[in-house]
């Protein structure tokens, strides 16, 4: 009996010996305690987690998790931010994460550390790294407020070039060396402008990989998937109804108009003209979009009046920076009670 107790009383020890460490004990010693968990599960391994033996971790692996999107120029008054995606197919907690910039020989300098406490992220999902998430929520549209990291003070990140650098154990996970020359050439003012990752399959300092983030989204997308990120291959323009009547019913009140583009970095001009070809709406003029998107027209002319029950046409021409230009030409109906 005696001996009988002295086993159930080490055995907690040399299962959490196992789980840190698999290599420290022998073939047979880890059959042995395998076949004790079967044999008193879930009992035995439930006081192995009573005594604060928690399930390792799945180590952090380079190109795990990336930098996604980058604003080191904010506008007065707003501040950095960096956003990173979890490109793994498990969890990944940022208290393993350090974020840092580069000193003048090229190596991670001034590293912060993500999170002080456990902070799991999943899969597929955009985290932003800053000092004051208020202000990005302020200036920006955030889509996952709860998708932050907010620490006291970022790496210094220049206005004019730099290096943003994820680590994890001291390894390099990500680098991006950022230029705002970067930045879409017809851009004048780059202040609140982000640069935003086309592709995760690419390396982040592939030429062409980063680029301003669309105009129709606001300039930075924070928290959720990048306008300029690669959606697909085909290229359209198409209405979601042909008809709308902007009454308030709540029933199809806006024309909406969903596009497609192959190539980041494009420019468009959308024009809405009546049946008799009078320009009736500019809803966009020469102005950077992302590579997915939709437009609204809401019924009114560039006046602020309502337009006429009618036909309507929609022309939307993009050109990107090879200069390819594409028209994609639809046509709507706007509907509406006959009095």
């Amino acid at each position: 009996m005696v001996k009988i107790t002295l086993i159930s009383l080490l055995l907690p020890i040399k299962i959490a010996s196992v789980i840190l460490n698999p290599y420290s004990v022998t073939k047979k010693e880890r059959n042995s305690v395998c076949s004790s968990i079967s044999l008193n599960a879930p009992n035995k391994f439930s006081e192995v987690q009573k005594q604060g033996v928690k399930p390792v971790l799945k180590i952090i692996n380079k190109g795990d998790i990336l930098i996604s999107e980058v604003l080191f120029n904010p506008r007065t008054g707003g501040v950095d931010f960096v956003e990173i995606y979890n490109h793994s197919n498990h969890e990944i907690d940022l208290k393993e994460l350090q974020l840092a910039n580069a000193n003048t020989a090229g190596e991670p300098a001034n590293i912060k550390n993500v999170s002080a406490t456990r902070l799991m992220i999943s899969p597929g999902t955009y985290w932003v790294i800053t000092t004051n998430q208020a202000n990005i929520k302020l200036n920006y549209q955030v889509k996952f407020p709860n998708q932050f990291a907010q620490i006291s003070s970022l790496p210094a990140f220049n206005n004019d070039k730099g290096s943003v650098i994820l680590l994890s154990n001291n390894q390099v996970l990500d680098r991006f060396n950022y230029n705002a020359k970067i930045h879409h050439p017809l851009i004048q003012d780059e202040d609140g402008i982000s640069l935003e990752r086309v592709s995760f399959s690419l390396d982040s300092n592939e030429p062409g990989n980063f680029i301003s983030a669309a105009a129709t989204v606001g300039f930075a997308t924070p928290t959720y998937k990048n306008s300029q990120e690669k959606s697909g291959d085909e290229v359209y323009a198409r209405l979601l109804s042909r008809t709308f009547s902007p009454d308030g019913d709540n029933f199809e009140d806006v024309m909406t108009l969903e596009y497609q583009l192959a190539q980041p970095a494009s420019l468009a001009t959308v024009n809405i003209y009546s049946d008799q070809g009078r320009l009736i709406r500019k809803l966009l003029k020469n102005q950077s979009i992302g590579t997915s998107g939709q437009l609204i027209w809401d019924g009114f002319d560039d006046q602020g009046q309502k337009a006429a029950i009618g036909i309507y046409i929609v022309l939307f021409d993009v050109f990107d920076l090879n200069g390819n230009t594409k028209r994609f030409k639809n046509t709507c109906v706007l509907a509406g009670k006959l009095n």
